[in-house]
């Protein structure tokens, strides 16, 4: 008797165990946020892209000329690396922020290729449309960029 006792306490305290495990409250997380280091890291990308945008206006300068060597060359030069810096920031966001950045990429890379393009059909009105749409997307791009740590505490 004293066995079949045993064997029936012994499952009688996996239950418990197993339902004080179970039931037990769980920790409430505070959503992520961007500290300081992070903001510091995310910074480093948003520079680099920052000075891609500030020589837009020699691109526009080539376009307004039909210099199609020049504007080739840019896009694939200076700008080229545009994509890679762009997935690169992306990793460093939140969520919310993620989806509008890799959304906005998307959209920057189809408006190069459209310059690409444009360059190929050697079509100045066509550069001039793909160059605005690439500016516009840029600058929100530029803005969806969290510049400051969350003070949500």
């Amino acid at each position: 008797m004293k066995k079949w006792y045993r064997s029936l306490m012994a499952i009688v305290l996996v239950a418990i165990a197993t339902l004080s495990v179970s039931c037990g409250g769980s920790t409430v997380q505070a959503p992520p946020t961007y500290t300081p280091e992070k903001i510091a890291q995310i910074q480093i990308y948003a520079g680099r892209l920052t000075k891609s945008q500030e020589r837009l206006p020699e691109l526009l300068s080539y376009i307004d000329k039909e210099n199609w060597a020049n504007i080739d060359n840019f896009i694939h030069g200076p700008l080229g690396e545009l994509r890679t810096q762009m997935l690169r920031l992306s990793g460093q966001l939140l969520e919310a922020e993620k989806q509008q950045v890799v959304a906005l990429a998307d959209d920057i890379a189809a408006d190069l290729e459209g310059m690409s393009v444009a360059v190929e059909e050697f079509n100045q009105s066509q550069a001039y449309a793909t160059f605005d749409a690439f500016e516009g997307d840029f600058a929100a791009l530029i803005d969806v960029i969290p510049t400051e740590p969350d003070t949500a505490s």
